[in-house]
């Protein structure tokens, strides 16, 4: 039975803990809106990291953005307890973890925080006092969503993911597309990320097969990442035609309106795959082969009639085969 919200708490003081990966920070939001929903009153301050902060910097659904840097401005101890008296100043009452960090959970008892809730694995979850199992199996919204619902939030909760857009970043997209010559719904938005999903299971030349076919689908071809992705994409657009973009090393938000324009995404399972979910753009999701790989596709693809996972084959000999599934995956998205 769902747990009731106590309203005795309707203006409690959140601390929502999403530090981590373009991903994960997307899919918690469906539960951070479920957790404003049920308490409308409530302060919510959200804490990322500072690609996280660049990437929700307009969501409505927060009061403030704490961005903690564990590795440069707040690493080492000194640093750390400036951190908690930031914390603890803003008088938390409940803190919510969608991430299983123990330096999260000890930040969040350090914080002051009565009320501390998230995810317990094998039975363990230092620092909470309320958990529900982490289910390896459970797609990552709805896990997430388990938090929101401890809390009371209602089970009809939209799963839809968001990102919202302030008109500098649209301007800068907009000049961005009109100066390479991108027209709406007339490419398609390449992501081959390494940072949680590393391409290096296919060789060049497989990759360049995949995306030449993703080209039967649009104009023209547009591969985005970070400055230390580039060489594979320099690698595949070289044997490519019809002029391909490489646009790299952007703001994380003129990333994903560039994403928001496009006809078609295409790209490994990692951050640019959630955007494209969360604008709505339709996209092909590619999965590295393992044992493991139904669960991960269970957890991770985006849920929807346009959205498909998609698994390479490491053996060159099977790739016809395959690279009919795309076209196939394709059609099926864009109709």
């Amino acid at each position: 039975m769902k747990e009731q919200p106590d309203m005795s708490v309707s203006r409690a003081r959140f601390l929502l803990f999403r530090n981590g990966s373009i991903g994960n920070t997307l899919v918690a939001v469906p539960a951070i809106r479920a957790i404003r929903q049920t308490f409308p009153e409530a302060h919510l301050s959200l804490i990322l990291d500072s690609t996280g902060a660049a990437l929700l910097k307009n969501c409505p659904l927060i009061d403030e953005i704490i961005v903690y840097d564990k590795r440069g401005e707040h690493r080492g101890l000194l640093p750390t307890l400036s951190f908690v008296s930031q914390l603890r100043k803003r008088h938390p009452t409940h803190a919510v973890l969608f991430k299983r960090f123990f330096r999260n959970g000890l930040l969040a008892f350090l914080s002051g925080a009565k009320e501390r809730i998230g995810f317990e694995t094998n039975g363990s979850a230092p620092f909470l006092n309320r958990t529900v199992p982490y289910q390896d199996n459970q797609d990552i919204v709805e896990l997430n969503l388990q938090l929101a619902f401890m809390l009371g939030a209602d089970g009809s909760a939209s799963r839809e993911l968001g990102l919202w857009f302030e008109e500098e970043t649209e301007a800068a997209a907009q000049e961005y597309r009109d100066r390479n010559n991108l027209r709406d719904r007339n490419y398609a938005a390449i992501g081959l990320s390494g940072v949680t999903s590393s391409p290096d299971y296919l060789a060049v030349q497989q990759w360049q097969e995949i995306i030449t076919r993703l080209g039967n689908f649009t104009d023209r071809l547009v591969f985005l990442g970070a400055g230390n992705e580039k060489h594979l994409a320099d690698n595949i657009a070289s044997s490519l035609s019809g002029d391909p973009l490489l646009a790299f090393d952007l703001p994380v938000l003129v990333v994903a309106d560039l994403i928001r324009h496009a006809r078609l995404f295409a790209g490994t399972d990692s951050g640019p795959a959630h955007i494209a979910h969360a604008v709505q753009t339709p996209g092909v999701v590619f999965f590295r082969p393992a044992d493991d790989v139904a669960l991960q596709i269970e957890k991770w693809c985006p849920k929807g009639a346009r959205y498909r996972p998609l698994l390479p084959p490491t053996n060159p000999n099977e790739m016809p085969p395959f690279l009919h599934q795309l076209e196939r995956a394709c059609e099926e998205i864009l109709r």
